[in-house]
């Protein structure tokens, strides 16, 4: 393992002198490190040059999977510690922002408080790089709403999910039961751009509905929507777990979306089907589905 990291900062960096002060280690110790690691491969990694190295065919190959290597490595090392009973583990997990706070931190909360010696690893992401951590074996878990079709052979679970209008509570539109989008288009709106899938749906239905959406407020930043919908500008049009602790704290108000409105998604947990996950991992994910179904 120690001789893998080795080589990975190598491959980085293009030089034996400046891996060996990163990784704090003499030139001549790190050299039969690479030597241990090209003996076990049999082949050479390195095309040793007097300005540097560069990776050969073998080394690029090796560099290109060595993450998913030590992601296994590490795997490995969490199941064999589940199997000598010990309570710890470690979990990596890569979400859209939209659902950390609402879904992630009140899971990763009452795991924590079950088995205080687990951990976990958060890194918020946009869902293409969340299926890509989860496809390549960087990251164990990733939960997201409007996943990419390349997320498909990675969903474990799929639970549907809603949008309503998010208005501050002194909002026009706050005692409604429900608003339809003509409505929506007469206030301002804070929306994300055309990128997004969210906007993507809510611009089919507006074009259903012979509408065209005009946000006032263009931004992907979830904090910067909620800061916006808080103050009174706007209104967001985003699944209620989204602003999870605003509403249950009385700051905002969900307000659902007439039938001809609707717009439904999924939030979707990825894993990748060809790893074995560590114990937290399987954790995670369960007490994800306990918390979506009930």
């Amino acid at each position: 393992m120690r001789a893998l990291l080795s080589f990975i900062e190598v491959a980085r960096s293009g030089s034996i002198r400046q891996a060996a002060q990163r990784l704090g280690i003499a030139p001549t110790a790190l050299n039969r490190q690479l030597a241990s690691l090209e003996y076990f491969f049999r082949a050479e990694l390195l095309d040793r040059r007097a300005a540097g190295v560069a990776l050969t065919e073998a080394g690029r190959l090796l560099a290109a999977r060595a993450a998913m290597i030590g992601a296994e490595i590490d795997t490995t090392r969490a199941l064999i510690d589940d199997l000598r009973g010990l309570e710890r583990g470690h979990a990596s997990i890569r979400a859209a922002g939209a659902v950390v706070g609402g879904l992630l931190a009140p899971v990763l909360a009452r795991l924590h408080g079950r088995h205080p010696r687990l951990r976990f690893s958060v890194d918020v992401t946009s869902a293409a790089e969340l299926v890509a951590g989860v496809a390549d074996g960087t990251v164990d878990v990733g939960v997201t709403i409007f996943a990419p079709d390349s997320a498909a052979p990675l969903i474990a679970a799929r639970h549907p999910i809603a949008h309503s209008a998010i208005v501050s509570p002194g909002h026009p539109l706050a005692g409604l039961e429900r608003v339809s989008l003509a409505e929506l288009t007469r206030h301002a709106l804070a929306l994300p751009g055309a990128g997004f899938g969210a906007r993507q749906d809510l611009d089919r239905i507006a074009r259903a509905a012979s509408r065209r959406l005009d946000p006032v407020f263009i931004t992907g930043s979830l904090d910067m929507q909620k800061a916006l919908a808080l103050r009174g500008a706007a209104v967001l049009i985003l699944p209620p777990l989204c602003c999870a602790d605003e509403i249950e704290a009385g700051r905002l108000v969900a307000v659902a979306l007439a039938e001809d409105s609707l717009i439904e998604t999924s939030l979707v947990i990825c894993r990748a089907p060809d790893r074995v996950l560590p114990h937290a991992a399987e954790a995670v994910i369960a007490e994800l589905e306990r918390f979506l179904v009930g």
